[in-house]
């Protein structure tokens, strides 16, 4: 279905269903600047974000695509993504904070004590935490590279593939470091590490802004909040602060991630 059509239904039903497009954008989270630019057929807008209006006024993509001769195909329920996929990635999201939060307090011991030879038990206990973190970050991961497809944000995909890969390189080299003694030597491939982890963390953090649209105000403060993470360790020396910003941002992603599954679930209802 072309413009001007589709802004003139979506339109009529909008009212049929007495909404301003004030109240419209409110339950459906997308914006009331693009709401009026699609009644106003001044764009065509992506069939995700089609869905998300429909869905808000009540109404079935099939139902509401009548015209034999639409060109905006929808997709079957059978190819919608599982919404429990969403919810255990929100829940490894849980743990990966958690793991995260318990390697940087060991980061932080290690560092600041005299001794750098930890035992054994320490060493193994450190490595499967780490090993822990990585398992849970990519389920995590996942569930972004799920709501990419979703809603057609390709850059949220590109950017959680990248995220993994800097996450994983990340926990490499901190189990490399268990062998080292001399923190000098550390300096240079860990600033790298952290100039490389904010940029990509920057550019995860737009991909998020991007889903407002579909996820509402809760996915720009996500990121939001992964933008100024990646700001502070693309600086090295303010690096420690990130580990702050960690806590609330990985909480508001998780928060995402929920909100998703709860989009999913209503669509399969």
């Amino acid at each position: 279905m072309q413009q001007p059509e589709l802004g003139k239904r979506l339109t009529a039903l909008r009212k049929e269903k007495t909404l301003t497009q004030e109240e419209l954008a409110e339950k459906s989270h997308v914006s009331v600047r693009t709401i009026q630019r699609i009644e106003a057929g001044q764009i065509l807008p992506r069939m995700s974000t089609v869905k998300i209006l429909l869905q808000a006024l009540g109404q079935s993509p099939e139902s509401f695509f009548t015209n034999p001769t639409t060109t905006m195909q929808t997709k079957t329920s059978s190819s919608s993504p599982n919404p429990n996929t969403l919810l255990i990635a929100a829940v490894a999201g849980a743990i990966y904070l958690v793991s995260e939060i318990i390697l940087g307090a060991m980061d932080v011991a290690w560092f600041t004590s005299s001794e750098k030879n930890w035992e054994l038990w320490t060493n193994l206990v450190y490595i499967a935490l780490t090993i822990v973190m990585v398992v849970s970050y990519v389920l995590f991961a996942r569930g972004f590279i799920i709501l990419s497809s979703i809603f057609e944000n390709q850059l949220l995909k590109i950017g959680s593939y990248l995220m993994i890969g800097a996450i994983t390189g990340l926990a490499i080299l901190d189990i490399s470091s268990l062998s080292t003694t001399d923190l000098e030597t550390l300096a240079i491939p860990y600033s790298a590490a952290a100039v490389i982890t904010g940029t990509l963390s920057i550019l995860f953090g737009i991909a998020l802004m991007r889903l407002q649209d579909g996820m509402g105000e809760i996915s720009r403060v996500a990121g939001l909040l992964e933008i100024v993470m990646g700001c502070t360790l693309v600086t090295v020396v303010l690096f420690f602060l990130s580990y702050v910003i960690l806590v609330p941002a990985i909480v508001v992603e998780i928060l995402v991630l929920f909100r998703g599954y709860e989009y999913l679930s209503k669509s399969e209802a």
